[in-house]
């Protein structure tokens, strides 16, 4: 058997996936005689596009420049990022090399997202634009698969995951199985395969994805990947854990595995090309846990990608950072649990100051009373630099709508405690909830400038009423009177509308968003650490 992961575009190249790192470990540790490659296809996306527009096979242009200078403006924004160094540059500097690489990034991925759908529908498009995803995939089909998974994070890598398991499929017999976190919080995932995807910017015809998808995979990936890499015949199929796929002409959804974290195996980098992301030094990610302790957040699907909350021995969490740290030679590290609980920080910031161990790293955590000053202190002295924090609203009517379990008094000072303990904090805030007053808006806006000392980093956006949540479940509880998918909306690309009885209409709420931006942008240090937040925690290193 010769199994293939690989991760399609497009997330910002700045940290190889965990996914198939976690995934390649499990397998390699139980099926030893499995031959297993991993490809991370997002990052490989970028470098080929960097060289095809540097030698102008992809004409490109941002803001009012040329194709020549754009590439070389882009050239020197992909240099600074590689070779960075943020003790001695100015915040101005990296400002400006991070808005062009942006604003980059999103004329090139919106286009080439364009380009993906028409192939994949079949449509003419310029053919050095198929000729640049077919060179994406030489490296798989070389490798020779039997099997094929691609691991995908963000909903709008499907389209791209879509085209290449499309480009595979006329020059490879592989099954492709497809999962990930993307996957996993859809509420009824089946229907990439049962049902036809319309298009949202290109009228092309229907297209189904079963064509080129053979299975799905929606929650953790390690045991029914492990059982699909040991299926010869359909009728095994019954028995891999989370597996969706057609037997015959009906659909099958399998019933799901729930893994012992301590039998998991530490993730395995050693297939990436480490040195080729766009930072000067190696960001790797890591987990302690898996699931949300919390859990209850109404407008969140995150509860989705795992059944239950289930954490790792904080000795051995520590262990692997060790492990890694020697393996790779790295020393920065983001933490990528839904959050760590204020208890477990205190033991995982105690493990590491014992066991000695000197690195950098960032994490998510809920802004609860109990990181007191002293907890934040010790959690700074153990290397953390960065903390996410899901502040959402200043409001406390609107807190308890979305039962975020916080209240906005407590919020304030935990901010304060992390900031004075040498901590930056970037704040997550959600304008727009349903129900939410205008009044209710200006109160999270007033937070925000009472409060910009403390928020080193602000990402802001507007509520996304999203499949599978809380609020999607019981609309009436939020006063939502009417639900509609938007005109053009598919699976690919789903936006779901909706009408309230109460509060800002969602207009209104754009409205105020747009009239905000300039003060919003202001709240940060850099607005574009909230796009590429492992700069962000190497910038955070240098400033102890």
């Amino acid at each position: 058997m010769k199994l293939a992961l690989l991760a399609p575009p497009h997330t910002p190249p700045t940290c190889p996936p965990l996914g198939p790192a976690l995934l390649s470990a499990y397998l390699q540790q139980k099926l030893p005689d499995t031959e297993i490659s991993v490809f991370d296809l997002n990052l490989d996306y970028y470098l080929n596009a960097f060289d095809a527009i540097r030698e102008r096979r992809l004409g490109l242009r941002i803001y009012k420049w040329d194709e020549k200078t754009t590439a070389r403006q882009l050239d020197r924004a992909v240099s600074f990022f590689k070779n960075w160094n943020p003790a001695d540059s100015d915040l101005k500097e990296y400002h400006h090399w991070a808005t062009i690489f942006l604003s980059f990034e999103n004329i090139f991925n919106a286009f080439m997202a364009e380009m993906a759908e028409k192939i994949l529908s079949s449509q003419t498009v310029p053919q050095r634009m198929v000729i640049f995803f077919e060179n994406l995939i030489q490296p798989v089909l070389i490798a020779k698969p039997d099997l094929i998974g691609f691991s995908i994070l963000y909903q709008h890598q499907i389209v791209f995951a879509a085209l290449l398991a499309k480009l595979i499929k006329k020059q490879s017999n592989a099954k492709i199985v497809v999962g990930g976190a993307a996957i996993s919080v859809m509420g009824t995932p089946e229907k990439l395969l049962h049902s036809p995807i319309s298009s949202k910017k290109t009228n092309s015809p229907d297209i189904f994805l079963k064509d080129f998808f053979d299975y799905l995979l929606p929650g953790e990936g390690e045991s029914g990947l492990h059982s699909l890499c040991q299926t010869y015949s359909s009728a095994d199929l019954a028995d891999v854990p989370n597996l969706i796929f057609f037997n015959s002409n009906t659909l099958q959804i399998n019933p799901p595995a729930i893994h012992v974290l301590e039998t998991l195996p530490h993730p395995d980098f050693s297939h990436f090309k480490l040195d080729d992301y766009l930072t000067p030094e190696p960001v790797l990610p890591l987990m302690t846990s898996r699931g949300c302790p919390w859990g209850k957040c109404t407008f969140c699907t995150h509860h989705h990608s795992y059944l239950n909350y289930r954490t790792r021995k904080i000795r051995d969490c520590v262990e692997e950072v060790k492990l890694i740290q020697k393996q790779y030679d790295c020393n920065v590290f983001y933490f990528y649990d839904e959050m760590i609980p204020a208890t477990r920080f205190k033991q995982l910031a105690e493990q590491i100051i014992e066991q000695g161990i000197t690195i950098h790293y960032g994490a998510y955590a809920k802004p609860l009373k109990s990181f007191t000053p002293d907890l934040c202190h010790l959690i700074q002295r153990s290397g953390c630099r960065v903390l996410q924090w899901g502040v959402e609203t200043a409001s406390q009517r609107v807190l308890n709508l979305m039962k975020k379990g916080t209240k906005i008094h407590e919020v304030k000072n935990v901010l304060s405690n992390s900031a004075q303990a040498g901590i930056y904090n970037l704040v997550f805030v959600l304008f727009g909830f349903p129900t939410e007053t205008t009044e209710e808006l200006q109160q999270t806006l007033t937070f925000l400038e009472c409060n910009r000392d403390n928020i080193h980093v602000l990402s802001s956006g507007t509520f996304v009423l999203t499949e599978g949540s809380q609020v999607h479940r019981e609309p009436e509880n939020f006063s939502i009177t009417k639900i509609w998918e938007r005109n053009k909306s598919s699976i690919l690309y789903p936006i779901l509308d909706y009408t309230v009885s109460q509060g800002m209409t969602s207009q209104e709420v754009q409205e105020h968003f747009s009239n905000n931006r300039t003060f919003l942008n202001t709240v940060s240090l850099s607005s574009r650490f909230g796009a590429y937040r492992e700069h962000l925690l190497l910038f955070a290193t240098t400033k102890d």
